[in-house]
């Protein structure tokens, strides 16, 4: 049981659903019917939130008023609320209506019922999601910062051709390599572009980054895990067209020379589960673990 109060509730949906808008209608409507105060993240005016008595308008417009945050769609949603939410301290919840959802846990179908138990009722678990940050470095200045929860990818660019760095990892020199890209990944991203390329999947607890090489020349190189407090030099080696991404949501062009400095972002995402939250129970779901092969 925890005591927290949850009077004051940030909805955000899928832009550009009708699905997710009517969906979120009806939620809206169930929260006030509990007496919570509902805010909607929406860019257009909307009469029917009007008529509901929601707040509307941009999350970040009135982020430091609520006490909850409750993201409607797929992971991909809840990542870029993630990344706007985690400097406010502002827990988040997952509603699925997406088609993997690790994160947004809750079956829309169920959803009025798990609703209740964490607004209401006190009822959940609170997990505390570790996030990546990387500063691009040029010429002794930072030139582009970013925060992703899921990962920092720098890959090829336009052009196609193999990127070629230097990484070092608390001011020791790893490897000199030539790949198509490579992956710095959180737990959370573990099971997303670094678990396609071949990396491990990490529990959200576990206090480390993985760096997953996407397509290396050289067969010897391996994806690596290490301890989240380490510092990582990225250095761009070759003059090639070469891009890196937050999350797949955001990018920067880097140029010859460029330095990326990545290392673990001083504040956590907290992400609420229901009660019953089981992580392995999750993965079993998801990727199928627990169908016989005939």
């Amino acid at each position: 049981m925890q005591n927290v109060k949850f009077d004051r509730i940030g909805l955000v949906g899928k832009y550009g659903s009708a699905s997710i808008t009517g969906f979120t209608l009806k939620l809206a409507q169930y929260l006030i019917s509990l007496n919570k105060k509902v805010y909607i993240d929406c860019y257009e005016s909307c009469d029917a939130y009007a008529a509901l008595g929601c707040s509307y308008g941009k999350l970040t417009d009135w982020l430091n008023e609520l006490d909850l945050v409750i993201v409607i769609g797929g992971d991909g949603t809840l990542i870029s609320i993630a990344r706007t939410v985690v400097g406010s301290n502002v827990p988040v919840v997952g509603v699925n209506q997406g088609n993997l959802g690790f994160m947004t846990d809750i079956p829309s179908t169920e959803v009025m019922q798990f609703i209740e138990e964490i607004v209401v009722k006190n009822h959940f678990t609170l997990e505390k999601r570790v996030l990546i940050h990387a500063d691009v470095i040029r010429a002794d200045k930072k030139v582009y910062s970013s925060t992703a929860l899921n990962d920092v990818v720098i890959s090829r660019g336009a052009i196609g051709n193999m990127i070629e760095f230097d990484i070092a990892i608390d001011n020791q020199f790893v490897l000199s390599q030539k790949s198509d890209g490579i992956i710095f990944s959180t737990p959370t991203g573990s099971t997303a572009y670094s678990l396609a390329a071949g990396g491990a999947i990490l529990h959200p607890d576990a206090k480390v980054f993985s760096i997953i090489p996407i397509c290396p020349q050289s067969l010897s190189n391996r994806p690596i895990v290490i301890n989240d407090n380490s510092v990582i030099e990225f250095v761009l080696a070759r003059d090639n067209a070469t891009q890196i991404h937050f999350d797949g949501q955001e990018s920067f062009n880097l140029e010859l020379h460029d330095k990326v400095v990545l290392k673990k972002y001083p504040q956590v995402f907290n992400l609420i589960h229901p009660i019953g939250y089981n992580y392995y129970r999750t993965l079993r779901k998801k990727l199928d673990w627990a169908k016989r092969v005939s």
